[in-house]
């Protein structure tokens, strides 16, 4: 099962007819009209949820409507250059910062284009390491919100916009952008702070879906990416999934009716191998498959990050999905993947020539979620979940208002070398609570960290080692990611998707916190707040979580809980 124009080959074996069948199916019931359509029937009978669809379809044409802007958009960039700029920051969560990161990864600067830096973290280390790093007055800040009011890009930029103040007095603005929708309270505040450009997005496009609008693409523009032929590939990819009639290999059905059956079968971890300098797509396919599918106790979780192992380390709940390059042939790669294969495994393979076919492969996977949707039946355009731990966090953040600290999160499991556990088990010390908690583990679970923690290349490969310990040991799947950026992505998938995860979240002391302008409250609060809110939701909805507070030296405070780990998963059988 092969799909020539567009690179991709799906080896589903014994899953092949479940997957031809669906896709006549979907056929027979005029699928491509009813889809461009916005025929919200396909996804649900519900008549509020069918609304909530409909308006949320904006994403389909967003290729065609924004080619019409991109002659604007290149303009702004020459006057960004003129005006002396040499530093871009776009500060966001979620979908307004997945895109950027992808781009900034993949594509290499070239020469006059502006560096490009994603702000996505409350932890006030990586704040004040970014801050040291930029040329203040020459720096061009991009607040990114959708709604206007994500706490973080607000909290970003309102700290910026001091620092920036100081410096330039009443013309602050011009180093600022805004890109948010329509009507946002957000457009009252940056039209009074005097910011350089307000880009207006679309209201009917979600977050997750915003990779080929002014989220996507005006920070791709400043870094030099050439946006017209990012969306030229992109309006192709239109065309081959049925935007102008009915066709007889969409690639987009193909992708989300494998997707989807495959999760009804078992296979729903999506497990994704790239090549490194495609590593980056494993964050932006995180949000769109997670917070998109992870809901009524269903959902698809998107694995990205894991060395490729043999068959026989994987349970029959997985899926393999590698993108990669024409010319990079990575056969190591592609050897596990051919064994896995005879093996019974389902394999998907997408080729791509070059990083310009991002814009094709990020439409591609848009169409492959929502129909993953319809399979499902479920609304892959709301996000249930997310409001819980955002819910959770603003009672918090009230109580530190009110009180000048957190409430305390209780008495500890076990406390050894100045780390503590929290957790609803018990042991008589850190390998024994740990012992205890992974011995919970059943086939088909998985695991996530949740790092509300500095990132540094130390913590990476640490989290790594934690997590190929545990899948050596249990035989399930692993995922990682840093708070507070996956609660606007996974984050959906874990408090709304099956409840057969274990999560296992970190924290850490602040001894170098960042002030919030205007706030009675530090950065580093914000996200021990952040982390204790997102806590309370996963336990709110029956989760397995475990809490490990390291301390004031994380880094080493790991290797302690590694040490520990290891005790802990030799005594498991």
């Amino acid at each position: 099962m092969s799909d020539a124009s567009f690179a991709a080959t799906y080896h589903l074996g014994q899953y092949q007819p479940a997957v031809e069948a669906e896709i006549n199916s979907l056929n027979s019931q005029d699928f491509t009209n009813r889809f461009w359509h916005k025929d919200a029937t396909l996804w649900t009978q519900n008549a509020e949820a069918q609304q909530s669809i409909r308006s949320f379809m904006g994403w389909l044409d967003s290729p065609e409507v924004l080619s019409k802007a991109v002659a604007d958009i290149k303009h702004f960039v020459q006057e960004v250059k003129a005006a002396g700029f040499q530093h871009v920051v776009v500060m966001g969560m979620g979908g307004s910062t997945m895109a950027p990161i992808v781009f900034q990864r993949s594509f290499r600067q070239g020469q006059g284009d502006l560096p490009l830096s994603i702000l996505d973290t409350t932890d006030p280390g990586t704040v004040a390491e970014l801050e040291a790093e930029l040329p203040l007055r020459h720096t061009l800040f991009i607040v990114a919100s959708k709604s206007g009011t994500t706490a973080e890009p607000l909290a970003f930029g309102d700290y910026f916009y001091d620092k920036m103040k100081a410096i330039k007095s009443d013309k602050a603005g011009e180093n600022f952008v805004a890109i948010t929708d329509p009507g946002s309270k957000f457009v009252t505040q940056a039209t009074q702070e005097g910011y350089r450009k307000i880009f207006l997005n679309f209201a009917e496009v979600g977050g997750r879906f915003s990779a080929l609008t002014y989220f996507g693409l005006v920070p791709a523009a400043l870094y030099g990416i050439n946006i017209g032929a990012l969306l030229h590939g992109a309006v192709e990819m239109m065309h081959a999934c049925g935007s102008q009639g009915p066709v007889a290999d969409n690639p987009g059905l193909k992708l989300g009716a494998a997707m989807g059956v495959l999760a009804k079968q078992g296979r729903d971890k999506l497990t994704l191998i790239t090549p490194e300098n495609l590593g980056s797509l494993g964050l932006w396919l995180e949000q769109l498959l997670a917070e998109s599918t992870g809901k009524e106790g269903k959902g698809i979780l998107p694995v990205a990050g894991e060395p490729l192992g043999r068959p026989d380390e994987y349970g029959a709940d997985r899926v393999f999905v590698y993108v990669g390059y024409d010319e990079f042939k990575d056969q190591a790669s592609l050897d596990k993947l051919t064994a896995l294969e005879q093996a019974g495994h389902p394999v998907i393979i997408i080729r791509l020539s070059e990083p310009m076919d991002l814009g094709r492969e990020f439409y591609r996977w848009e169409i492959g979620t929502a129909v993953a949707g319809i399979v499902l039946g479920i609304n892959p355009f709301d996000q249930p979940n997310v409001q819980a731990a955002k819910t959770a966090t603003d009672k918090l953040m009230k109580e530190v208002t009110e009180k000048g600290q957190l409430p305390s999160p209780g008495q500890p499991a076990a406390s050894q070398d100045g780390i503590s556990y929290y957790g609803d088990v018990t042991g008589q010390d850190a390998a024994g609570v740990l012992q205890a908690f992974f011995q919970q583990a059943q086939p088909g679970n998985f695991m996530t960290l949740q790092a509300y923690l500095h990132e540094t290349d130390a913590l990476n490969k640490d989290l790594a080692e934690f997590r190929q310990l545990v899948q050596d040991k249990l035989r399930i799947a692993t995922t990682s990611g840093y708070g507070p950026r996956f609660l606007h992505s996974t984050g959906q998938y874990h408090k709304g998707g099956p409840n057969n995860g274990l999560f296992v979240q970190f924290t850490a002391d602040h001894p170098q916190d960042l002030p919030l302008p205007g706030r009675t409250y530090t950065f580093g609060t914000f996200e021990n707040a952040q982390a204790q809110g997102d806590l309370q939701a996963l336990r709110d909805n029956g989760r397995r979580a475990l809490h490990i507070h390291l301390g004031p030296q994380p880094e080493q405070a790991l290797q302690t809980v590694l040490t520990a780990l290891k005790a802990a998963l030799a005594h498991l059988g």
